[in-house]
């Protein structure tokens, strides 16, 4: 018998739906959602092998097109003609029993009881697909998967391992980070909150050898790292961070702390301004924000919590003394590492307006006029650093 992977795709609440819309309008979202299907189907050299109602059973050479085809199904929906039209998928690879046009046997069955677990827009799959996957270095970017749990599968023996797939869902290239914390809830927390919002979570270490280890096997886009970690619980974070900083510079790091620890961040900061960044453990509860900074270091940025700006400001406080409330509070956006244009935004000002405002604050804060804008956040946190310390 030969060995398939066995996708079932399901239609979450239909009778729900055909309430709600009638019969025809369901009837004609029910066909846009086939010709869908059947159209990624043959995309990925997948067979629709039957359908029963608005269940779906399909069958792929490999654990590969499978989950590809899963993928880009979910990633199409919802239908203009359905906006609330949700699918649940489960997947196993076995040798199931082949007819002339069916399937049977346990391979099958066991699909079929994956894909009742899930929910409208997930996909869940057996260990063994899982191992497949992983074993494929071609979707490591493309499709991971969380840490899974063991259910009991209805008519099988045993405790099974299930798996929920995740990918990026705006189709751009997910985001790909470590995570280091010596506290199990905290980096478990952390990583559900990046898995949920599409970021590939792909190693969560307690200590900076483990990290180190990491960092070198998947090279990742950010490494989020605890400032005191095993065995001193002193500043192994920060060490880490500056060996990730001079061994693998397109890697960043974005440190995290319990405490305001100005010194310690501003010295990371100021060793290489791009793809590096300082937040407050207190933001991880804050999901865009955390959100917000891992995207803007992976993608060359440099991020500094709000509270760190603004102590700074309030102990440089003879300096600042001479910025209008105004300039203070655009000083602390320059600082975060906003943009003019994206200044001129959250003000609702016109961005010709904010340039002429920054050249103003430069010039009171006597930074020099050569200074590039991809440095500016870099000069003015160095600049209040000094003051800081005074």
């Amino acid at each position: 018998m030969p060995t398939v992977t066995v996708l079932f795709a399901d239609v979450e609440g239909s009778t729900g739906m055909l309430e709600r819309l009638g019969q025809a309008r369901w009837l004609r979202a029910l066909a846009d959602y086939e010709a869908l299907l059947n159209d990624v189907i043959a995309q990925h050299g997948g067979t629709l092998v039957k359908a029963i109602g608005d269940g779906h059973l399909l069958s792929f050479a490999g654990a590969r097109p499978a989950l590809r085809c899963a993928v880009d199904v979910q990633r199409a929906l919802p239908l203009e003609s359905a906006p609330d039209l949700r699918v649940r998928m489960g997947m196993h690879t076995g040798e199931p029993v082949v007819t002339e046009d069916d399937l049977h046997g346990r391979t099958v069955v066991k699909a079929a009881r994956i894909a009742g677990l899930a929910k409208g827009g997930e996909i869940l799959v057996s260990g063994i697909v899982r191992e497949l996957a992983q074993a494929d270095e071609d979707l490591e970017d493309e499709i991971w998967f969380d840490d899974g749990r063991e259910v009991e599968l209805r008519g099988l023996r045993g405790k099974h391992l299930v798996l929920a797939a995740e990918w990026d869902r705006d189709g751009g290239g997910a985001v790909r980070v470590v995570i280091a914390d010596d506290s199990a809830l905290v980096r478990d927390g952390v990583a559900a909150v990046l898995r949920e919002s599409g970021v590939h979570v792909l190693a969560c270490v307690g200590d900076g050898e483990a990290l180190y280890r990491e960092v070198e096997r998947h090279r990742p886009d950010v490494a989020l790292v605890d400032i005191r970690m095993p065995p001193t619980g002193t500043t192994e974070g920060l060490v880490a961070a500056e060996h990730i900083g001079r061994e693998y510079p397109q890697v960043g790091v974005l440190v995290l702390s319990q405490y305001l620890e100005l010194s310690y961040a501003l010295d990371l900061v100021e060793q290489r301004e791009a793809r590096r960044g300082y937040l407050l453990k207190d933001r991880i509860s804050e999901i865009e924000t955390l959100l917000d900074a891992v995207r803007r270091i992976a993608h060359g940025g440099c991020v500094v919590d709000p509270a760190i700006v603004e102590g700074l400001i309030e102990r440089s406080a003879r300096l600042v003394d001479e910025l209008t409330d105004r300039q203070r509070e655009i000083l602390q956006l320059v600082a975060q590492g906003l943009s003019n244009d994206a200044i001129a935004a959250r003000l609702s000002e016109d961005s010709d307006v904010v340039c002429a405002d920054i050249e103003t604050i430069f010039a009171k804060l006597g930074l020099p006029d050569e200074c590039e804008e991809d440095r500016r956040v870099v000069a003015v946190l160095t600049y209040l650093r000094e003051t800081a310390r005074r």
